[in-house]
């Protein structure tokens, strides 16, 4: 079995390890932060590039998605004179969008097995995924649910407890509905709601065979699943992202709170901030 070492502990390389073919053994995480070495992530230690070389790798994968930090790195790499192969995880991203090929494939069994109903994302951001949702599905309404203006305070408030570093720091208000309308392949199947969530759920919301969810926070994805999920029809999808994400710890603990409540369970994917998928029976 040949050896690899992920460069890059983080929520990249946490994927990349997933990536991996069956033959490769991951040895270690390679970080040149050292409040990161001689700890642990998912159980495999993190070490310095010249403590990793001593385990003879025959790989080095770069899981660092910043094009000029990675060259940087395959530099310190050569230079350190390792003469395995080394790959880039960007390249991999550049051919391959693992979350939308899982919509295709999930929109492919939704019309296979005639599931009824519309369509709803919360937490568009600037549109991309409902973009592709809207070209799929261009028979079924799109109820798009978002602030359009970055988190809301009282999300955060909620957020603070599970100490996300620098949550409040990402700005994710550089979009509008204007923006998102534009990218619509069919935009008079589009509904918009503005503001915070759930105070813009509408009482009278269709029932529903698909639904995105990726507010990132806790609150948002909670309230998100308990207003959803009872208006989906029989076989209807959820997918949830971020599910596994370091950055947004909140997602998974909203997940596994309304999963217990309603004795359901999730599926997660591979997609680099690991989607979970729920499915009504």
């Amino acid at each position: 079995m040949k050896k690899a070492c992920i460069f890059g502990a983080g929520q990249a390389g946490m994927m990349a390890v997933k990536w991996l073919p069956s033959n490769y053994k991951v040895e270690c995480f390679i970080d040149n932060n050292p409040k990161k070495q001689n700890q642990k992530l998912d159980d495999i230690e993190v070490l310095s590039l010249e403590q990793a070389l001593f385990t003879h790798p025959d790989l080095i994968w770069i899981a660092v998605l910043n094009k000029e930090a990675a060259a940087v790195i395959k530099e310190q790499i050569k230079e350190a004179g390792f003469m395995g192969e080394v790959l880039d995880i960007a390249d991999f991203r550049a051919y391959q969008d693992v979350r939308v090929a899982s919509l295709r494939l999930v929109a492919k069994e939704l019309k296979e097995r005639n599931v009824l109903g519309e369509m709803a994302e919360l937490g568009v951001f600037r549109g991309d995924f409902a973009a592709v949702m809207n070209r799929l599905f261009q028979e079924k309404e799109l109820y798009l649910f978002d602030t359009f203006e970055g988190f809301d305070e009282k999300d955060l408030v909620i957020e603070e407890q599970f100490g996300t570093p620098g949550i409040g720091h990402r700005d994710f208000s550089n979009t509008s509905m204007e923006l998102v309308r534009a990218k619509m392949t069919y935009p008079e199947r589009v509904h918009f709601y503005k503001g915070c969530f759930p105070e813009t759920f509408p009482e009278d919301m269709p029932r529903l065979a698909l639904v995105s969810l990726d507010p990132d926070l806790y609150e948002p994805v909670y309230q998100g699943l308990k207003r959803f999920y009872p208006l989906l029809n029989p076989g209807g999808v959820i997918l949830i992202h971020d599910y596994n994400s370091m950055q947004f710890p909140g997602v998974k603990k909203a997940v596994r709170k309304f999963a217990e409540e309603e004795g359901i369970f999730v599926i997660p994917l591979m997609d680099m901030h690991g989607t979970a998928v729920i499915q009504k029976p």
